[in-house]
């Protein structure tokens, strides 16, 4: 996980419809607003902001598996409702391992409840040690792949950045980030690498 850069200001679809519906604007109503194309329209450069990775988790994000996620979620009750369509507060992250893909079924993983990830396993958590990637610092990187392809707090990092490791360390468990469907291809991912620097003119 790494810093994630908030939107501007909102698209142009969102911005339609907050002129149009004022205080009567939710997200539901958003979700419809134009057919739905408006929220495609907003999901899109959510996409393209992120360079199309996950905000959580960064894997690659395909149509089929993909979301809006309210850092501060909808549900909470103090914030929740202000920040709903507050497009600082959203970033697009893949459905944490429940959809099934056709382009790459191993994006979901049996049984899917011990294999969630993301916003999936965050859920609708309000906790003060979660770290809002909105917040993280650009340099240095916080977290770590080992090559076993699980994810962890650099102490060193962290210091330097005067970021609490455990917070950090508490933020990728709220997050799944090493349920082993996602360990294993960082795994698999530093295994190829290895195998191409060792063997550079192979293939």
């Amino acid at each position: 996980m790494k810093r994630i850069r908030a939107l501007d200001g909102p698209t142009p679809g969102l911005a339609d419809y907050l002129e149009g519906d004022g205080h009567q604007a939710n997200w539901d109503g958003f979700c419809s607003h134009h057919r739905g194309d408006a929220k495609s329209e907003l999901t899109g450069s959510l996409c393209s902001i992120q360079h199309g990775l996950c905000g959580y988790c960064e894997i690659d994000i395909i149509e089929s598996d993909r979301q809006i996620e309210h850092v501060i979620p909808r549900s909470d009750p103090e914030q929740g409702r202000n920040h709903a369509l507050d497009p600082t507060n959203m970033m697009v992250c893949c459905q944490g391992g429940a959809t099934r893909s056709e382009q790459d079924p191993e994006r979901r993983t049996n049984p899917v409840r011990d294999h969630r990830s993301c916003g999936e396993a965050k859920e609708n958590r309000v906790d003060p040690e979660f770290l809002d990637p909105r917040e993280l610092p650009a340099l240095p990187t916080l977290m770590r792949v080992g090559y076993d392809g699980r994810i962890r707090a650099d102490a060193e990092a962290c210091q330097d950045a005067s970021f609490d490791v455990n917070k950090v360390n508490k933020t990728i468990e709220i997050l799944g980030l090493n349920v082993e469907r996602l360990r294993r291809a960082r795994e698999k991912h530093w295994r190829a690498l290895s195998e191409n620097y060792q063997n550079p003119n192979s293939g």
